[in-house]
């Protein structure tokens, strides 16, 4: 975030629609996910002036992985003009191989972390 005065720069995500079965490439079966938009913007008085750099990713709700989709199709969904999400509309951007709760500030960890990166302490 970038802040002046009465005017900055903030990026965003927003989820559009909740997809009830696409095809993870990940769990390599049908399961339900999210789709994402992620942007950056200008405001002043924090209203939204100018918006740039919009890119659409699908959330699956089973393995946590990322898949970023088209503009264009991410757009079409949005407007409510397309409603499928195809094996070929997705590009793997991150898999997760797990995650664990620290038991010491109760954050999310990434599995391959051996320490707590928000508060130092050993993961189990």
């Amino acid at each position: 975030m970038f802040f002046i005065g009465i005017f900055g720069i903030e990026t965003k995500e927003k989820i559009i629609k909740e997809l009830p079965n696409f095809y993870c490439k990940n769990c390599n079966k049908e399961e339900a996910g999210q789709l994402i938009k992620k942007y950056n913007y200008f405001h002043f008085f924090f209203l939204p002036i100018i918006k740039w750099n919009e890119i659409y990713y699908i959330l699956c709700n089973n393995c946590n992985t990322i898949y970023e989709t088209a503009k264009e199709k991410g757009k079409r969904i949005e407007l409510g003009e397309d409603e499928n999400v195809t094996y070929w509309d997705l590009q793997e951007i991150k898999k997760y191989k797990g995650i664990r709760i620290c038991k010491s500030c109760n954050n999310e960890v990434d599995d391959e972390f051996l320490y707590c990166p928000y508060c130092g302490e050993k993961l189990e």
